[in-house]
């Protein structure tokens, strides 16, 4: 029994070590503490965990500060602590983020309880190359493709649009006003640095500001979904800056 305890530990070990350095070296911070007593207050990381505690049911949606141990959040990490024998700390420690990581949940793709019911999907093949769209005051998809929304950026590994995102978005609020019929999904996509499961909650959280910017301008959320497809769905080389760079963006697909 000790020797299958201590191979769960070193497992854990491995797997945290790998996830939570990628997490750390993406927000450009100092290397990362992987003794067995160290603690983690990163905002990113509590946001991570967050995430994770969400998808498990130990926090509800929106009752919780993103990237603070808040109260709730600390009551969700003890009762996570409790569930799984460890020491119910409410902090997030060595072994609570390595087991949290292993119960990680990708978000599923193209699920959209937000958008109107009985809607099917119709996705353009994927040798269709997407156009960048740019502010115009014709139809979104008037050449019937994917569009990748120019000028649509975000604060470093957050999902926090920055303001000069606002000329691009306002465009697109009025195009949705203009044509109400038209449904969208909207897609976030990542790159390296930063591991898998850190760019795939990085990329829905993008989705997820760019649909909330929608909504609080008047569109009718139902005709919205978003979902992140993390580093899945590359469109330039990602051995460079520059294609990395192209790779890190915000898609808008017709939804039929």
């Amino acid at each position: 029994m000790s020797r299958i305890l201590n191979a769960s530990k070193l497992f854990m070990a491995i797997l945290v070590s790998l996830a939570l350095t990628g997490s750390i070296q993406a927000a450009g911070t100092s290397p990362l503490e992987t003794r067995p007593d160290a603690m983690y207050t990163s905002g990113n990381l509590i946001e991570d965990a967050q995430t994770i505690l969400e998808q498990n049911d130990y926090l509800a949606p929106g009752s919780f500060r993103k990237g603070e141990l808040d109260r709730t959040t600390i009551a969700a990490i003890t009762e996570f602590q409790r569930t799984h024998v460890l020491g119910q700390t409410g902090a997030l420690d060595y072994d609570t983020m390595a087991f949290l990581w292993s119960h990680a949940k990708a978000p599923q793709v193209a699920v959209a309880s937000t958008v109107v019911e009985k809607t099917n999907y119709v996705y353009l093949p994927a040798d269709t190359p997407a156009i960048v769209y740019k502010p115009t005051s014709e139809p979104l998809f008037i050449e019937k493709k994917a569009l990748i929304l120019s000028g649509v950026e975000f604060d470093n590994d957050k999902a926090t649009l920055r303001p000069e995102s606002k000329t691009t978005l306002d465009q697109v609020t009025a195009s949705l006003k203009n044509w109400p019929d038209v449904n969208v999904e909207i897609q976030g996509h990542t790159s390296e640095p930063g591991t898998p499961a850190h760019n795939m909650f990085l990329s829905q959280r993008r989705a997820e500001a760019v649909r909330a910017y929608f909504v609080s301008e008047g569109i009718d959320g139902g005709r919205l979904t978003a979902n992140g497809y993390g580093e899945t769905r590359f469109i330039a080389n990602n051995s460079t800056a520059a294609g990395q760079q192209e790779n890190r963006r915000v898609e808008l697909h017709e939804i039929f």
